[in-house]
């Protein structure tokens, strides 16, 4: 399959079910679901020759999903790299799962915390740090905690990443905005690695090309229906991506997403 396109990364949403509700999170439309093992196994099967790595993220808490240990562990089996973003309220829970079956990198949304009043913070941060270092002793995960809340100084340590130690960083953003087909924001001009470096598969298994489509807006079809080569070779994948190249959006949700202006100072 040397003519299929392959991508840097893949996201995979296990589930769209959160424990918490963050003023920064988009809202989820969609009715909640948990991926079964057996459509995750089928997911892999179906993109393990576009990829070597999937994101456990889109929306959702990867952490909830009742059957964690048999995903990672079907990723360990077929030689896929796994990063995964979390809010980290379960991480202790977990910590089991993530020793018996490592991932390459987690990503803690750490501005998470400070937006719920339902956390209590002393417990929330002895917890994540306990388990960092639990991680970071026993296995070679790298974990970088996020905070992406800083907008008067979003280049607090002079960079996007501070290394506090060996595969530990803290990564410091502006917040952005979900795109959004409401929103008063709309611009057609700019440039998205969708289709190009990554793609996204909703829990239904319904495919975007951008993670942060969350709803499911600009939905291409449905890795249970279709291979996914058939999937980017459809009239509206291939209009994404040839719009692109123009650094038009062709999309009126990316139409609708100040994202994508971020690109096109590197183009």
């Amino acid at each position: 399959m040397n003519s299929v396109a392959r991508f840097k990364r893949v996201y995979v949403e296990i589930t769209n079910s959160c424990n918490l509700h963050c003023s920064f999170c988009q809202e989820t439309l969609r009715e909640p679901y948990f991926m079964s093992v057996d459509e995750f196994s089928t997911v892999i099967e179906r993109i393990r020759h576009y990829t070597n790595y999937i994101y456990l993220h889109v929306k959702g808490e990867p952490l909830l999903h009742p059957q964690l240990t048999q995903i990672l562990k079907i990723c360990e089996d077929s030689g896929i790299t796994v990063n995964l973003t979390t809010n980290a309220t379960l991480i202790r829970e977990k910590l089991p799962t993530l020793l018996a079956h490592p991932v390459h990198q987690i990503n803690v949304s750490l501005h998470s915390a400070d937006d719920n009043d339902c956390i209590d913070m002393d417990t929330y941060i002895h917890n994540l740090f306990e388990a960092c270092e639990t991680l970071l002793a026993k296995t070679d995960t790298e974990i970088s905690l996020r905070l992406w809340n800083t907008r008067k100084d979003p280049l607090l340590f002079g960079d996007k990443n501070c290394t506090i130690k060996r595969h530990l960083y803290v990564n410091v953003q502006q917040p952005f905005e979900w795109p959004d087909l409401n929103s008063s924001y709309c611009n057609d001009r700019g440039f998205c690695q969708g289709l190009r470096h990554h793609i996204a598969i909703l829990c239904d298994g319904t495919v975007v090309p951008c993670c942060l489509d969350g709803n499911g807006v600009m939905a291409l079809g449905n890795i249970f229906d279709m291979t996914l080569e058939d999937i980017l070779k459809l009239p509206r994948s291939i209009a994404f991506m040839e719009g692109f190249k123009r650094k038009t959006a062709v999309e009126p949700l990316c139409q609708h997403c100040s994202f994508k202006e971020r690109f096109l100072h590197k183009m």
